[in-house]
C-alpha cells in the first residue's frame, strides 16, 4: 500500500517554476558577476576622471585592481550563483513531476528548490522570488493536499 496525491497544483507550479527558474538562474549568474565589474570600472573612471592625475596614477590604480581580484571575486561568485540556480530549477522541476505519485518526497525537494531559489535574490534577481514562491506553494501542497491510498497487487 502507498499513498498518491490527487491534486495537480503542485505538479502545475513546479513545471511552471522550473521553465522560469532556468532563465531566473541564467540572470542571477550574470548579475552577480556583472555587478563586480561595475565596481571595478567605476574606480578606474574615478582615476580617469580626476584633473591631476597621471597616466602613471591610472596605470597603478587599474594594476591595484587587477592585483585585488576583484573581477576574478565576481566571475566565481556568478558561477555559484548561477550553478545554485540551475539546481533549484531542476529539483523544482523533478518535485513537481513527483508531485503525484511521491507527494512527501515531491514537497520536500519543492521546498529545498524554493530556498535555493530564494537565495538569488540578494544580487537582484526579483525573478528568483516569482520562482521561489511557485515552488514554496507547490512543496507546501504536496504535504497538505488529499491522499488516496493505492494497493498494488
Amino acid at each position: 500500500m502507498t499513498e498518491k496525491g490527487t491534486s495537480s497544483a503542485p505538479m502545475i507550479l513546479g513545471i511552471i517554476g522550473g521553465v522560469i527558474g532556468i532563465p531566473s538562474a541564467l540572470c542571477a549568474g550574470v548579475c552577480g558577476t556583472v555587478a563586480g565589474g561595475l565596481g571595478a570600472a567605476n574606480l578606474e573612471k574615478m582615476g580617469e576622471l580626476n584633473e591631476n592625475a597621471t597616466e602613471e596614477d591610472v596605470v597603478n590604480a587599474l594594476n591595484s585592481i587587477n592585483e585585488s581580484g576583484i573581477s576574478e571575486a565576481a566571475s566565481t561568485t556568478g558561477s555559484i550563483i548561477l550553478w545554485v540556480g540551475i539546481i533549484a530549477a531542476i529539483l523544482g522541476l523533478v518535485g513537481g513531476i513527483m508531485g503525484k505519485p511521491k507527494p512527501t518526497v515531491a514537497g520536500a525537494l519543492m521546498i529545498l528548490a524554493a530556498l535555493m531559489a530564494m537565495s538569488s535574490v540578494f544580487v537582484g534577481n526579483l525573478l528568483s522570488l516569482l520562482v521561489g514562491a511557485l515552488f514554496l506553494i507547490g512543496g507546501i501542497l504536496c504535504f497538505t493536499q488529499k491522499k488516496e491510498t493505492v494497493t498494488i497487487a
